[in-house]
């Protein structure tokens, strides 16, 4: 009987002769398929490394290219407004590598006023233009990547500040000060007083120094309100807590952080104006060379009633106004008065009264602005927001515009000038209306104020005044600084000295001529220097009692001017151009 092995397949093979050759050729090959699966996935990763690489580069250039848009835009903003012919003015970036195949800036809605939610100046409101900035970047391969990037175009209204500067800020009052409203200059900040107040937020770019500017004073009594409307003393500032994070902390300790200057990288805020054009043409008269930027932001263009004053005929100004089309110029159809009507709107007078801070006879042009709401009530077509006044035919004397009976506004309105203006009796008090006065500077004169009585010598007793209305004015500045010696431009009078004269600060800023010694000056509104006076130039502020003694200063902001629609006509703006979004495109 025959018995059979039962061996496994894999047995059988393994006793064949030559299995272990063809072993070692499977092995072989499976290695060689492994190195060579390996090998393409190597050399797949380089490439698809290689292409990434490209594909973010372009995609870095793209968004490079929208960065420098937004750069432009920040340029254009500056006068506070972004226009459609600035965006068709916006320049194709550069970059060496690269080429920027699309470019398109849109206004993506309509501007709408919002409350600034975040950063520096969160709380104020700005107007928004929302714009859309798509661009596309190409390299030498043909790689190609596109961005769209939002931003808001925003516009704020100086008039929602207490108090703005352009230039450097000096508050050293002898008398009580207290001041509610935000405070903010484009310069440094100078503090010092014994009985110094400030009720609400105060920012600056710059510096804040707890001294004077013009000699080393330095009074302690300075108190900055935290958030719980608690007066805490100031005791700290730029020099001695020089360190960023040291202020940054000490603000935080005491204020709460409602301190704010460089250390918090407070923004530079602006100005109204194309660039090259110097502040003070705000308020300056029409040329014939402005160009259509400049005529944008002066107030004699944007004004619906231009009047030229000649100082020559000021004694007999209705018929020299009425007469000449050049000195009378309203916009459109709107009405202007004849002889008779004009001469109780308008009178004039040379050497009216001694102006004892400037030493100087005052040539006046007067407007009644109670003869002038009754003129525009009794017909249609005369309404008036925005006036302005210059004068030609001067020489030497000393022009200004005054404004009296004002307690009483026509509308909402605004007066300016180039020249110093004076304002007489209450304004806007009655039946109040959004109103703004601008001169080269601001000097506010008592009801009880009479020209016949005010000569070179006597010192007359002011009453009571209220005031509500914004203004912006010129100021007169401390020229030298006496840390660092350095001596500024100056109008008149340039001391040859470091220490030189102070220049009165913002407790001068409104000017005073009477003796207001235990009277009230109430004002509510917002204060506005961007510019040195150049008519008003003297800095003869501080003889005590020889030309005025100070009010009892009760100054605020006026709240209804956190409002839009409570701005008065021809509002300056300050610009900015913040991001929203961020996409890339695929």
């Amino acid at each position: 009987m025959f018995r059979t092995s039962r061996l496994s397949a894999g047995a059988a093979k393994a006793n064949r002769p030559g299995f272990a050759l063809e072993s070692t050729l499977v092995v072989m090959i499976l290695v060689g398929a492994i190195v060579a699966l390996a090998t393409t996935w190597v050399v797949t990763t380089q490439r698809t490394t290689g292409v990434d690489y490209r594909g973010a580069r372009v995609q870095h250039a793209a968004e490079a290219g929208a960065d420098a848009i937004m750069a432009q835009l920040e340029l254009a903003m500056q006068d506070g407004v972004l226009r459609q012919t600035e965006i068709d003015a916006l320049k194709t970036p550069e970059l060496d590598g690269f080429d920027f195949e699309q470019l398109d800036v849109t206004y993506t809605g309509a501007a709408e006023a919002r409350t600034i939610q975040s950063g520096t100046f969160k709380g104020l409101f700005a107007l928004n233009q929302p714009v859309e900035i798509a661009v596309s970047a190409r390299d030498e391969n043909m790689n190609s990547a596109s961005v769209v990037v939002r931003v808001n175009a925003q516009s704020i209204p100086l008039f929602q500040f207490g108090v703005f500067y352009q230039d450097d800020l000096e508050i050293h009052p002898g008398a009580n000060m207290f001041f509610e409203g935000w405070v903010h200059t484009n310069g440094n900040l100078y503090l010092s007083s014994n009985t110094l107040y400030f009720q609400s937020l105060i920012t600056t770019p710059g510096k804040l120094f707890h001294r004077r500017k013009n000699n080393t004073e330095k009074l302690n009594g300075v108190y900055i309100n935290d958030a719980s409307g608690s007066e805490v003393a100031l005791t700290f500032d730029s020099e001695s807590a020089s360190d960023p994070a040291t202020f940054r902390a000490n603000s935080l300790r005491d204020f709460d952080s409602r301190l704010m200057t460089d250390a918090h990288s407070v923004s530079d805020l602006r100005l109204p104006l194309p660039t090259g054009v110097p502040p003070i043409a705000m308020i300056q008269p029409r040329y014939g060379s402005d160009d259509a930027d400049t005529r944008d932001v002066k107030f004699a263009w944007k004004a619906d009633w231009y009047i030229q004053v000649d100082v020559s005929q000021i004694d007999n100004i209705c018929p020299a106004l009425t007469s000449g089309a050049y000195q009378w110029v309203r916009k459109g159809s709107l009405g202007t008065p004849n002889a008779s009507q004009c001469t109780g709107i308008f009178s004039g007078k040379k050497s009216a009264f001694y102006d004892r801070r400037e030493q100087r006879w005052v040539d006046v042009l007067n407007l009644d602005v109670g003869a002038l709401r009754s003129w525009i009530a009794a017909s249609s077509g005369r309404d008036v927001e925005i006036l302005y006044v210059t004068f030609v035919n001067s020489g030497s004397r000393y022009s200004a515009l005054r404004v009296r009976n004002g307690s009483r506004l026509p509308g909402p309105i605004t007066i300016a000038s180039d020249r110093p203006l004076y304002v007489q009796d209450d304004f806007n008090t009655i039946g109040w209306q959004p109103a703004s006065l601008l001169g080269d500077a601001i000097t506010f004169l008592s009801p009880s104020w009479d020209d016949s009585k005010q000569g070179t010598s006597a010192l007359r007793t002011a009453s009571a005044m209220d005031v509500y209305a914004a203004v912006a004015a010129g100021h007169s500045a401390t020229p030298c600084d006496w840390k660092t010696g350095i001596c500024g431009p100056t109008p008149t009078n340039p001391p040859n000295e470091a220490n030189g004269n102070y220049g009165g600060g913002l407790e001068n800023f409104p000017r005073f001529l009477e003796s207001w010694s235990g009277r009230k000056f109430l004002y509510r509104g917002s204060l506005v220097s961007l510019f040195q006076s150049q008519y008003a130039a003297q800095r003869r502020w501080r003889t005590t009692g020889e030309y005025y003694n100070a009010p009892i200063r009760d100054w605020e902001f006026d709240l209804r001017f956190q409002d839009p629609r409570n701005l008065p006509p021809g509002t300056p703006t300050v610009g900015s151009v913040l991001q929203t979004a961020f996409r890339p495109v695929f």
